[in-house]
């Protein structure tokens, strides 16, 4: 099991979500947690970024860096897909 942790911008952003995506969210973070390259995710790599990957949520994206040294996978942003790549 990977420990999730949230950067703090990352977590104010969970924390507005609405709550029907909030629950895909966490959905998504309990797979995250088992395996963060689950195929059952279709994750995407972020062209630019050495080890962060994105997670379509409907309209939003959930951005991450796992590590596997550590085992600890971070939680970078949350938003929507509009806004979420910018500032990153």
């Amino acid at each position: 099991m990977y420990d999730i942790v949230f950067v703090a911008t990352a977590w104010k952003e969970y924390k507005g979500l609405p709550k029907a995506i909030r629950k895909r969210v966490d959905e998504a973070l309990e797979i995250i947690a088992v395996n963060p390259l689950a195929e059952i995710l279709r994750f995407k790599k972020i062209r630019g970024r050495e080890n962060h990957y994105r997670v379509r949520i409907g309209e939003y994206r959930l951005i991450y860096s796992p590590s596997a040294d550590t085992v600890v996978v971070r939680v970078i942003r949350i938003g929507h897909r509009k806004d979420v790549y910018r500032h990153f």
